[in-house]
């Protein structure tokens, strides 16, 4: 029988409604905590791989805003200015795994908002229903594991609750369309937890932070949603 914890779920519950909140909110208060997101993650991932200069991914994010092209060439200078100060090609990749992960990934959410706020809404949504049924499935059923040494406790079986509740509220909102982006969608989702993870496990840590309990940081909470977003908002456009 699965078990349930009053924190982490009234946590969750508490995240959930503000995130919320903030996507439907006015794109001047919507970008600045999303700015706000993008240096937590960046300081989290920074001070997990030992980089000290976590400013680089609200700097890409700010760049972005005005305008992508200039952003990829942006984030190649700033760490090709990191790895020229330090002569350190460690720091220097390590430098351009901020800027795209914590920088370049949620300036998309932007794109998403300026679309339609109720499109982040689904994302969202669809982002939760694939983790809380991955997490619970996994649980209750779950004996096969899917990624031993990335995600010891992420199961086939939790893999399979999740992707049906994910493709449920794909069909919902977006009807035959929906259930066809499903497997990319559900697959994107997946990877993202899996891409932290790989992170965690690297550098020998359980969590990016505890300001969130249970759920641990905010690139804990949120890695999902920002690796999803860049394959949504090309369905969308598609």
């Amino acid at each position: 029988m699965v078990q349930f914890s009053k924190g982490r779920e009234g946590i969750g519950i508490l995240i959930g409604v503000v995130t919320i909140l903030i996507s439907l909110s006015p794109y001047a208060i919507f970008y600045l905590a999303l700015l706000l997101l993008s240096s937590l993650i960046g300081y989290e991932i920074s001070k997990a791989i030992g980089l000290r200069h976590f400013y680089i991914a609200p700097t890409i994010f700010i760049v972005y805003s005005f305008s992508k092209e200039l952003a990829i060439s942006f984030l190649l200078l700033v760490s090709l200015y990191v790895g020229w100060k330090s002569w350190d090609f460690q720091k220097f990749l390590k430098s351009i795994l901020v800027a795209v992960y914590a920088g370049l990934l949620p300036s998309i959410l932007l794109d998403i908002k300026s679309a339609e706020d109720f499109n982040l809404v689904k994302l969202l949504l669809f982002v939760w229903a694939v983790d809380i049924f991955s997490y619970y499935t996994g649980k209750r059923y779950g004996k096969r594991q899917l990624a031993p040494r990335l995600s010891p406790k992420k199961t086939w079986e939790g893999l399979l609750g999740g992707a049906l509740a994910g493709s449920l509220i794909l069909m919902l909102f977006y009807g035959l369309d929906g259930l066809l982006w499903s497997p990319l969608m559900v697959a994107s989702a997946v990877m993202g937890d899996l891409f932290k993870s790989y992170i965690k496990r690297s550098v020998g840590i359980k969590d990016f932070s505890h300001i969130l309990g249970e759920h641990g940081g905010f690139t804990d909470r949120f890695d999902s949603l920002i690796f999803t977003a860049p394959i949504y908002l090309f369905l969308l456009k598609f």
